[in-house]
This record gives C-alpha cells, structure tokens and sequence, in this order.
C-alpha cells in the first residue's frame, strides 16, 4: 500500500526540493514548555552585619525559666539561703523527727508545751491566747511571761496553749510575723530588707522576761536584758521554771522531769536565772554586752545574702573573730575555756551523783550514772534521779544549778563568768569545800 510518506521517499531529491518549494502552509503553534531546570548552588555568605545596640535591662525580680521568680532566689531560695540554712538547723531537725510522733499530743491537752513547740506558738501567746485558771492569767505574754498566780487557789501555775496547730515546726512565721500584705508568695513582690517584722517587741529598751519572780509568792518576771532582735530567742529558750518559786524550804525528788526544761539558754546568757546563794553576789561575762545577745553570734549577717543573718542557728565561729573578741582563736575552746568549765561541771556532777540525784534510766528501778555514764561528758542527757526526799533550798538549788549548766551553758560559752560563779556555790553546798578544779570563787 503507498502511503503520502512512502511516495515523498520514492521521489528524487531534485523533485522532492521543488516540490517542496512550491508549497506553502500556515506556521505551526510553538512548542510546549520545557521542564523547570534544578536549583543552583547557594552563593557565599555575605559579611555579619553590624550588631544592634543591647536592650535595656528587665526590672529585678522578672520571671525567668519559665515562671521562676529571680526574687525569690535571695535571700530564701538560693543554695546558701534562709530555707538552705534553716533545713541544717536542729529547729528543722526536730520538725522532721517529730513528723508522725505524738508529741502534738502533749500539747492538745492542755499542757503549756505548744506555747513553744506548735508551729504558731508565739503568735498565739502575743496576741494572748492562751488557757490559764481562774481569773487572773499571765502578766506579760508579750514579754513572754508564762507563769502567773491562779486567782482560784493562789497557787503558780504555768499557762497552756490554746491554739489549734497539729504541727510541731519552728518556722519562717513562728518568729516573724507574715501575713497577705508582706509574704511574696502571695503579693509576688521582691524581699524588701525590714518586710518580715518579729512578733516580739524589739525596741532598744525592749526587755524580754524569765520566769524568776522577784521574791517568794510573787510572779512578775525578771527581765532579761536589752538584747533588740535576740528577744525573739529568749521567748522560747528558757527554764519555764520560776526558780524563785520552784526552790522551795524542802523540795522532793518525785519525777525525772524535776528542774528547769530543756534549752534554758536565757536564763544563764541573762546571769539570773539559776538558783542564787544567800549573801553571794553574781557577774556576767562580756558577752552579755553583744547589742542583739544571741543572734550576734548565732546568726551573723551574710554578706552574699543581702545581709541577712545564718538561719542555721549554729554559733558561727567567724562571728567570734570578726567582732574583734577572739581574732586568733581556731575554736570555741578559747584559750582551753571550754575545756575547764567541763572539768568544773564534771566535779559537781561527780558530787551530786554521789549523793544519789541523778540517772540516766528511762523507768524505774532508776539507776544512778554509771562509771561508763560519767566518762560521757554530754551533761544534757542527765536526769534526776525520783526518791530523795526533805531536800533542803541549798541542796535542791546545787541540783537545779547543774541541770541549767548542763542543758543551757554551752559549757560556759554563754556566760563564763556566771556560770563558774554557780559551779563554786553548787559545788560548796554539796560537800562543803570548794571544787579541786575551781579553788577560788571567781
């Protein structure tokens, strides 16, 4: 079969050119485009341009990393802040070994321990809430008087916590008094220096009160000294005992709880609270001369800290160096003081364990200190011993000398002076001579 394309093959090529010359036809349509090529290389980085002027600083206490308040780091939430501090402290301590313990139970029934232990046990006390017989009450909650004289029987009486707390906890609010206008967990403001006031008076003329009344019969109180912001300490580191009442012509030993309570620091810090010797006169070291008595050194300022004081409570050596006392001393046994006061109140423990008033047993049969006990030099472990009977005001006041030393002196730390001065008289009204260690009253 011939076909168009098989006859223009079979022409010649002079033919096939004339042929082609002498036709003619309309232009075809252009073509479709072509496919989009690929991209070329990259050109070469240009030069940096210049940098922009920085910004102004943001406002202290901006939010950074998602929220966090930079405020809140110092002075409480930094590594080395109050929280920091405070959770190195015995204070923290006991809170811990106290959780799940029935220690809030010695106060719900109306005993007077939460006026110290119970987390708002200050707060309650200032703003006068607390139980108490008859119609009297205590004379100076503010000052932190706690005794008083029942009005029902005449008879002294301590008062009792009528707060609600169920949480044994020295905290931020115990001492300080923080509310919705100065807490910046709730206002969201910085600290501001001066914000968390105390809840006791600490003016200059400011004087806090042990429980030692001015003579027998009689509860007022006997202030303590112009200590400023250490009065909050004395509010709670005291005998509770008024010595004055407490020592009576004949006293009996019926209970291993006899004598002043636990951490009486004031009352030997203030030189007045021990049982004092008729016709005996009693001094104070320098150290009751501190303007803020046992923060100077129990809580010195910390510089990377705004200032604020060490909320670990510890005594901080430093403190002894810096205030220009104790320059050169590498520890608190300054000059062997500490050592020889311990030789001091060992002798007197060595003389009323002889005479059968103290023990370290928990239950009866109660045991005098054993040979072992005695080479234990941690004097606050030392009870009385219940049973003795007729003790007379010398002899039971050498006994309640020992038990303040013991669980307030620091060994003799607080109040070198006074503390020796009470070793000498207790000492001399057991047996009748002066101490090996101490021959001469100071």
């Amino acid at each position: 079969m011939i076909t168009k394309h098989s006859l223009l093959l079979a022409l010649t090529p002079p033919l096939l050119a004339l042929l082609l010359a002498n036709c003619s036809g309309k232009d075809g349509q252009n073509g479709a485009v072509g496919a989009t090529g690929s991209k070329g290389m990259d050109g070469a980085t240009g030069d940096a341009g210049v940098m922009g002027t920085p910004g102004e600083m943001g406002a202290p206490g901006g939010p950074v990393d998602g929220g966090l308040n930079v405020s809140c780091l110092s002075p409480c939430h930094g590594f080395n802040g109050v929280v920091a501090q405070w959770q190195t402290s015995t204070h923290y301590a006991t809170y811990i070994s106290n959780l799940g313990g029935d220690e809030v139970a010695s106060w719900t029934g109306a005993t007077a321990c939460g006026n110290c232990h119970a987390i708002d046990a200050i707060a309650q006390r200032v703003s006068g809430n607390v139980g108490f017989v008859g119609t009297a009450g205590p004379t100076d909650l503010l000052h932190g008087k706690l005794g008083y004289v029942a009005s029902t029987n005449q008879t002294l009486n301590e008062a009792t916590y009528a707060g609600q707390a169920t949480v044994a906890e020295v905290h931020c609010t115990t001492c300080h008094d923080v509310d919705a206008t100065n807490d910046p967990h709730v206002t969201g403001g910085a600290y501001v220096k001066g914000s968390f006031p105390l809840r006791v008076p600490t003016g200059k003329n400011d004087q806090m009160l042990i429980e030692r009344g001015s003579k027998p019969g009689t509860s007022d109180g006997t202030p303590a000294g112009k200590f400023n912001v250490g009065n909050v300490c004395i509010s709670c580191h005291r005998s509770r005992k008024d010595v004055t009442n407490f020592i009576l012509a004949s006293n009996d030993l019926t209970s291993t709880h006899w004598g002043p309570h636990e951490g009486p620091q004031a009352d030997v810090y203030s030189g007045k609270g021990g049982y004092a010797y008729a016709g005996m006169s009693y001094g104070n070291s320098s150290h009751q001369a501190f303007a803020n008595g046992c923060v100077d050194c129990h809580m010195p300022p910390v510089a990377s800290n705004q200032g604020v004081g060490n909320h670990s409570f510890y005594p901080q050596l430093s403190a002894c160096q810096q205030q220009g006392c104790h320059v050169n001393t590498k520890s608190f046994d300054v000059i062997g003081g500490q050592s020889a006061m311990r030789a001091n109140l060992q002798e007197l423990r060595v003389a009323l364990n002889t005479s059968g008033y103290l023990t370290r047993s928990v239950a009866a049969p109660y045991d005098a200190l054993s040979p072992s006990d005695l080479l234990d030099l941690t004097f606050s472990l030392d009870q009385v011993r219940p049973g003795a009977k007729g003790l007379s005001a010398d002899l039971a006041g050498a006994l309640y000398n020992y038990l303040l030393l013991a669980r307030g002196s620091a060994d003799g730390v607080h109040n070198p002076l006074y503390t020796r001065e009470l070793i000498y008289d207790s000492f001399k009204a057991i047996v009748g001579s002066a101490p090996t260690s101490l021959p001469t009253r100071p």
